[in-house]
């Protein structure tokens, strides 16, 4: 999770909202993405079904190099769906620690915060939430990706082959 480089100052509500507002379009725009997948999935299955029955019924006509693609294309992206989703969660994981071992400090420092303490930690606390939303954010995203790809250009290579 990456913060901003006013850590310890003020934060700026516009960039806050700003922040906000990015991640929600990220959100937005990976629902949009998932969709397409889920779709572009239905078409390659489909397609592949079909070209499975042809290869039980004409084994010497069957595209076999399309067919020894099923699997190692799925463990592609999904291995890196998985890469992606490990090294965000490490990330907020970091940052977890790092935001507790703040409030920590202050806990046991045997004395009442001052205004500045409890000011600057407010503000690594909006900064650290603020991290967490756009890092979740990235995570869809990234998580989506190698699948959405791949489905995606299965769906418009296989559609190709259907109307020739």
């Amino acid at each position: 999770m990456r913060e901003g480089p006013l850590e310890t100052h003020m934060i700026d509500p516009f960039i806050a909202w700003s922040r906000m507002m990015a991640a929600g379009i990220d959100m937005q725009a990976t629902w949009m993405r998932g969709a397409e997948t889920l779709q572009a999935s239905h078409s390659v299955i489909g397609a592949r079904t079909g070209m499975m029955r042809d290869a039980a019924l004409f084994p010497f006509k069957t595209d076999y190099e399309e067919l020894g693609r099923m699997v190692p294309e799925k463990v592609e992206a999904f291995a890196s769906s998985a890469q992606t989703v490990m090294r965000e969660t490490l990330a907020m994981q970091g940052a977890w620690a790092t935001q507790m071992q703040r409030i920590g400090l202050m806990m046991v420092s045997g004395r009442m915060p001052t205004f500045a303490e409890t000011t600057t930690l407010a503000t690594q606390t909006a900064n650290y939430s603020l991290g967490v939303m756009t890092a979740r954010a990235r995570l869809g995203k990234g998580a989506l990706s190698p699948v959405h790809r791949a489905a995606t250009g299965n769906a418009r290579r296989l559609g190709k082959t259907k109307k020739k």
